[in-house]
């Protein structure tokens, strides 16, 4: 339900595609843009770039103090709103992205600048960065968008919003924008808590291995733990895949973790909610989203290929006994392969179809290897390695044993020199500055995944060696 302000302005308007259509539509509303503000009284609608949180002042009110902005104004421009209330009445507004209605609100001048403070009879009303305006007038959603010339400012960041990067051994808060990559119930904390691990795509060297396979090259995935989720006001649904705003994160760096983060309730302002999502499209998300594709995209290829020609990858027919069976549950054992697809299949296409054992032709490049090297992959009593593999579409682990391995490096020989030999060239492929692509025949699969809470392990899917070699396509 849409506050009741905002609510009866109505739907009706023309589509606003520019700064001047969006001034004449407030004007149609009796409200004015914030490049038009003078000494008097005023309504007007706003985006929140930042804010500080509501502190007792030396009277009985509380003091918030926001910095707002809308598409007429320069690109670091903001306008100061200080409201002036008890704790109890002051506006929900939640962070960067929030936006506001603002009805009979002060405007006055200090420091040369226009300054907006709310009165007793000051009405505001609060969008969440989250919410739809599908259904309010054109007006909001160009406002969200922050489209036009000019837009929504580039400082709709927190003064505190600082990047993975940017964080280190004297960081002690910080606020954080981050995707959420994976979650789980953490057992060895004295309160219930939640084990996140989250990206902003951006590297830190005090960053360790999380040991969980989440497709980000790099050092850029970080552990957050949500401490007392029941106590924190207003939690969303930790959802893998959405973004997040984490507000007042607990930074700490040892020896033994690196650099972690936790988030909690705030006891000074229990009712703060220090975790808040954000819905793409927001001008807040732009930079995040652009290194994720950066990311991504880090081994992406031209989609045009050329799939005409039969393919000649394995002729012998896959068998269950390809796969370790010691790590297959017998009762989820890949049925025997119905057929080959001719056509190369995106690698998010298989593991995420429902047909185990089905084989597929895909042109991969190869990302990173398991064990760390040929000679240990060699101390093992059956030749066996995974790999991880890419396209443009994602990644995934492909599990590679006997015959197979042996078709891969071209083995001809048991002999253990010559078996090092041939191995080396899966991690030279690993390893080299422009990896080539090359084309294999792969089988989905699913196998049980890392341990997540007593003794329970998930199952996840992955790739199973056909056949195929390491010839360059």
């Amino acid at each position: 339900m849409f506050p009741e302000r905002i609510r009866a302005l109505g739907i009706d308007g023309s589509p606003v595609a520019s700064v001047p259509e969006y001034v004449e539509q407030l004007h149609d509303h009796g409200l004015v843009a914030l490049k038009e503000l003078a000494p008097g009284a005023a309504s007007m609608v706003c985006v929140v770039s930042n804010f500080i949180p509501a502190a007792r002042t030396s009277g009985t009110d509380f003091k918030m103090v926001v910095r707002v902005s809308d598409p007429t104004m320069l690109s670091n421009d903001t306008v100061t709103f200080v409201v002036f209330r008890e704790l109890g009445a002051m506006p929900d507004i939640r962070g960067a992205g929030d936006v506001l209605y603002l009805e009979d609100v002060k405007v006055q001048e200090f420091s040369g600048k226009p300054q907006l403070v709310s009165k007793h009879s000051t009405i505001v009303e609060v969008l969440h960065s989250g919410d739809s305006v599908d259904d309010l007038l054109p007006l909001f959603s160009y406002l969200r968008r922050g489209s036009g010339p000019q837009g929504v400012p580039q400082s709709v960041r927190s003064e505190y919003l600082k990047s993975v990067s940017e964080l280190g051994e004297n960081t002690r808060y910080v606020d954080l924008l981050v995707e959420l990559l994976h979650v789980r119930p953490a057992s060895h904390f004295s309160r219930p808590a939640l084990r996140c691990v989250v990206t902003d795509y951006t590297e830190n060297p005090l960053l360790h291995d999380v040991e969980v396979h989440t497709g980000v090259p790099g050092s850029r995935c970080l552990w957050c733990t949500v401490i007392g989720p029941g106590d924190i006001p207003g939690l969303p649904e930790l959802v893998v895949g959405h973004f997040y705003r984490l507000r007042g994160a607990k930074v700490v760096v040892d020896r033994m973790d690196g650099l972690v983060v936790s988030i909690e309730r705030n006891d000074k302002f229990p009712k703060t909610k220090v975790v808040n999502e954000v819905v793409r499209g927001l001008p807040e998300l732009g930079a995040l989203l652009t290194r994720r594709e950066q990311c991504k995209n880090r081994v992406s290829r031209p989609m045009l290929i050329d799939t005409t020609a039969p393919p000649t990858l394995i002729q012998a027919p896959p068998t269950v006994s390809a796969i370790p069976a010691a790590l297959i549950p017998a009762a989820i054992a890949p049925a025997e392969p119905e057929f080959v697809a001719a056509d190369v299949t995106p690698i998010s296409a298989i593991t995420g179809g429902p047909d185990l054992g089905t084989r597929y032709h895909v042109c991969v490049q190869i990302v990173d290897v398991f064990p760390d090297s040929a000679h240990d992959a060699c101390q093992l009593p059956d030749l066996r390695v995974v790999l991880e593999v890419a396209d443009a579409s994602g990644s995934c682990l492909l599990l590679c044993q006997g015959r197979a391995v042996e078709e891969l490096v071209g083995l001809k020989s048991v002999g253990m020199g010559e078996r090092l030999a041939a191995l080396m060239a899966v991690w030279d492929q690993a390893e080299a500055a422009e990896a080539s692509w090359i084309d294999l025949c792969v089988a989905p699969m699913v196998m049980p995944g890392p341990e997540v809470d007593e003794g329970r392990r998930p199952l996840v899917r992955c790739l199973a060696l056909v056949g195929g070699s390491l010839n360059a396509r």
